[in-house]
């Protein structure tokens, strides 16, 4: 009896354990304009702007999530879970914008710099430090759809802990999509395999343009990291009222 109960007690362990261990359901994302698509975890959704502002008014609510604009930058996750105030876990913050992001061979030469800059610049707005990781050039998707990919860790106004996220950025049919996959800097080893494992399923509606006019490639950049710019910062001025998270 003892010695069944024992087995018993072991196999309930490991069935606890392998429940634990196994990855989320998923469940295809369509951004609005149908532009995009991955595989997320089910319950996941885009958060609308009416949401944003309840949750800009929560205790310890991110600062990014208060403010969203549908077609240009917002969060995908847990959005119910957010609207009750838990906020623990990872989630997607996505930003849409024209014209691609045309660059050479030499990423740290650049790309770089003007990351760097760009996230420099909305660090200084907003009181928070970004770190940017090794830049690489990665495929993911049935297509085996090319991007651009760094790891940022961001220190933000205590006492909220530091986050790290994927950061994905991909053109696609004369747009620039940056896909940002975040959670707690403590929990970015253990979340980045799964992050990966829905980067697998990412398609685009259109390819990339292609090879740009000699003007396209002098101008686009600038524009694009000035628009980038742009957005985060007014997504700053909406949320800069809103005491520290």
């Amino acid at each position: 009896m003892t010695f069944r109960l024992g087995c018993a007690l072991i196999l309930a362990a490991a069935t606890s354990l392998a429940a634990q261990d196994a990855p989320a359901a998923l469940h295809p994302f369509r951004n609005r304009s149908g532009t995009f698509q991955i595989d997320l975890p089910a319950g996941w959704r885009q958060l609308a702007p009416n949401e944003a502002r309840k949750i800009a008014e929560l205790p310890g609510a991110p600062t990014q999530l208060g403010y969203v604009e549908p077609r240009m930058f917002y969060a995908v996750g847990p959005v119910d879970d957010w609207l009750a105030g838990r906020f623990a876990g990872p989630w997607l913050w996505v930003v849409e914008q024209e014209h691609e992001w045309v660059v050479g061979d030499d990423l740290e030469q650049d790309v770089a710099p003007k990351l760097r800059e760009m996230w420099d610049r909305q660090g200084a707005a907003q009181g928070t430090r970004h770190e940017i990781g090794v830049i690489r050039r990665e495929k993911f998707g049935p297509r085996a759809h090319e991007a651009i990919t760094t790891v940022r860790t961001t220190t933000l106004r205590a006492p909220a802990p530091a986050t790290r996220s994927l950061d994905v950025y991909a053109p696609a049919g004369g747009q620039q999509f940056s896909l940002s996959f975040t959670t707690a800097e403590a929990d970015f080893a253990r979340a980045e395999p799964e992050f990966r494992l829905w980067l697998a399923t990412l398609s685009f509606a259109r390819a990339a343009r292609g090879t740009p006019t000699l003007s396209d490639r002098l101008w686009n950049p600038l524009l694009v990291f000035g628009l980038v710019s742009v957005v985060l910062l007014v997504l700053y001025k909406h949320t800069r009222g809103r005491p520290p998270s």
